[in-house]
């Protein structure tokens, strides 16, 4: 009588896993056996990107273009958008954000991917960790990045990521106050506004007129996509710096979580600027949501939130 219990036991272990697959230039991502997307680390990159983003249910949230140009219909403006990555417009001068390699600009700078120091398959949870170089136009090395990526397997409508981010100054820098930092991510047109996609913050605020600018806790974005409600949310951890975040948001699928942005917004507050000493970390995390139908992110923030237990 116990085979069968058995069988069942093994056959539902291995829907939860998270698998990755390490390429050349790449690494893919599944959970479930299906896939969630691609972190892309490949020179002409200029930055790792992790493209695209989909739902559980294989609904693609993410502009295809321009990784994917064969999607017709599709915006082709701000190439340096691609589905989800990080970095900032304005270190001690450097463009980190608006660096795409079909660009020639005086300011500048690469995220140069070293190696990967970690990919851990799991039946819950797959930890994928990497360290990158930020280098100046020059290039020299000026910070040094160690990111881990956790993938979890959760078996329900949710594809979630957990991003934890250590950038240590090689010499001193300055993360400017400045809007476009430090998290982002182009959504697919069907979650532009005026095709009915709506952003909406942690306070009830509204797309891009009411919430840009506005400290929130988290941001999420709704849409439907052939009859099905999708969306996608970015959480800010309690412990960054200069929590709650400053969302930058544009009406077309723009969406960025800024720990460095206040005077920016707000010409009376004080600067969210960060200066770091060579040698010093900053530490920032963030958790990602692609989700499928309704979702309760008040509750996903607060579990996120949560400090574990001793």
């Amino acid at each position: 009588m116990r085979l069968p219990f058995v069988a069942i036991f093994a056959s539902v272990s291995l829907f939860g896993q998270v698998r990755f697959d390490h390429q050349k230039d790449r690494v893919a991502v599944s959970i479930d056996g299906r896939s969630f997307g691609t972190l892309y680390f490949g020179q002409d990159a200029n930055k790792p990107f992790f493209h695209p983003l989909t739902t559980p249910s294989g609904v693609t949230v993410t502009r295809s273009y321009p990784v994917d140009e064969s999607v017709e219909k599709e915006p082709t403006d701000h190439p340096h958008q691609k589905g989800l990555w990080m970095g900032t417009e304005r270190l001690s001068g450097m463009d980190f954000w608006e660096n795409d390699s079909s660009y020639v600009r005086p300011r500048m700078g690469r995220i140069v991917f070293k190696d990967v120091t970690k990919l851990e398959n799991g039946a819950t949870a797959g930890k994928l960790r990497f360290r990158a170089a930020w280098i100046n136009l020059e290039g020299t090395p000026v910070v040094d990045e160690d990111r881990t990526m956790t993938f979890y397997a959760r078996r329900g409508a949710a594809h979630v990521m957990d991003v934890d981010l250590m950038l240590t100054a090689i010499v001193p820098v300055t993360f400017e106050d400045h809007q476009d930092a430090v998290i982002g991510m182009r959504l697919r047109p069907a979650f532009d506004e005026v095709n009915g996609g709506m952003a909406v913050n942690a306070e009830g605020l509204r797309g891009e007129k009411q919430a840009r600018g506005k400290a929130s806790r988290y941001m999420f974005w709704n849409t439907r996509i052939k009859e099905e409600t999708v969306g996608v949310a970015i959480l800010d951890h309690p412990e960054n710096y200069s929590f709650p975040a400053r969302w930058h948001l544009r009406s077309f699928g723009l969406l960025c979580a800024n720990p460095f942005a206040r005077k920016i917004f707000d010409k009376e507050a004080p600067s969210a600027a960060k200066a770091l000493r060579a040698g010093e970390t900053l530490r920032l995390r963030y958790r990602v949501l692609v989700y499928s139908g309704a979702f309760d992110i008040e509750s996903e923030w607060r579990d996120y939130s949560a400090k574990p237990k001793p």
